[in-house]
């Protein structure tokens, strides 16, 4: 038991240090080929900070697991929005994170509320009827969650190219200086550890949750997600120590945008059956943990209080404690069952 478990965190730090390597050379790529600041925070970071989901989710499926893949898929959403809290505590301002941040993110936020909304309602329609409907060995369901992610991010990259943020932050980060051929080298490189740290984690975590006997949607919604998205949490950090917010919310909202697409590659590599077909009811905490999580922040960036307590915005702060909640009332009844 206790060698899995060195197993899980060797593998989780794998995944902590490529998985930050990763996002700053993605960076580079992006910085250097011109995409500029819409593809790079919302789009290409936030893609190279999800390759650890996208791996982990997809073993796990591979494995017969479809409750880690789709654990994951939630569960680092929720960690994702958790970030934004520890952003704000790092804040270097008198006010809350959100008097720093552009309205645009409100339209990012709300599309990943909208993906998470497809998959609670395809979970509920597979456990409470016997309709299940594919192509090819795919779920409809993940078929229209792709489709509906690809529509998001052509609008997302419309509206922030017609409406750009400032793109002078750049300038600031000395990572940006390492040329495009090393940059892609290294893209490379942190990739391929990614994809074997994170085919690994898939292992160990199906282990850990068979030998303790706690439900792979707990599992999979708290240590392989935490795990996972720990890339987004050091790239965020970065972005704060430069002062680029908008970039920092960016990714995390993109991140969570491209997490439920996650659940089509799940769908993929699922030997038996449709993926959502499959998952648990459990996942319907999560899911709520999620879009209530985001629900506050797009709140909070509406509101625009000035207020803070305990170095946080009042929106940050109940971001934590549904945060907490939600997870103690999701792991009483995973151990439950």
């Amino acid at each position: 038991m206790l060698e899995i478990w060195i197993e899980f965190i060797i593998m989780a730090t794998l995944i902590i240090i490529s998985g930050t390597y990763l996002s700053r050379f993605g960076d580079v790529i992006a910085d250097k080929t011109g995409l500029g600041q819409a593809v790079i925070g919302v789009a290409l970071i936030a893609m190279a900070t999800s390759l650890p989901e996208v791996v982990t989710s997809s073993t796990s499926a591979l494995l017969g697991a479809p409750n880690i893949a789709v654990g994951n898929a939630f569960g680092s959403n929720t960690f994702n929005l958790l970030i934004l809290g520890i952003v704000d505590i790092m804040h270097d301002n008198r006010l809350p994170l959100t008097q720093s941040l552009n309205y645009s993110h409100v339209m990012t936020g709300a599309w990943g509320i909208l993906l998470s909304a497809i998959v609670v309602i395809s979970i509920i329609i597979a456990n409470f009827t016997d309709y299940s409907l594919g192509i090819l060995g795919i779920g409809l369901d993940s078929i229209i969650l792709i489709a509906t992610y690809f529509l998001a991010m052509f609008l997302i990259l419309r509206f922030e190219e017609k409406n750009p943020l400032d793109d002078n932050i750049r300038e600031e980060v000395p990572f940006l200086e390492t040329t495009l051929k090393k940059a892609s080298i290294g893209f490379l490189i942190s990739a391929i550890v990614i994809v074997y740290a994170g085919v690994r984690l898939a292992v160990s975590a199906d282990k850990i949750a068979t030998l303790t006997g706690i439900d792979h949607t707990f599992v999979g919604s708290i240590l392989v997600a935490a795990a996972t998205s720990l890339p987004e949490l050091v790239t965020a950090i970065s972005a704060v120590k430069i002062k680029a917010y908008d970039m920092a919310a960016g990714n995390v909202l993109g991140s969570n945008i491209f997490n439920m697409s996650i659940i089509f590659f799940g769908d993929v590599f699922l030997r038996d059956g449709y993926i959502l077909a499959e998952a648990s009811m459990l996942h319907l905490v999560t899911a709520s943990i999620g879009i209530i999580m985001a629900s506050i922040f797009i709140v909070g960036l509406f509101y625009k209080s000035k207020k803070k307590f305990l170095g946080m915005g009042w929106d940050s702060i109940a971001v934590f404690v549904v945060y907490l909640l939600g997870f103690y009332l999701l792991f009483q009844l995973g151990v439950a069952i």
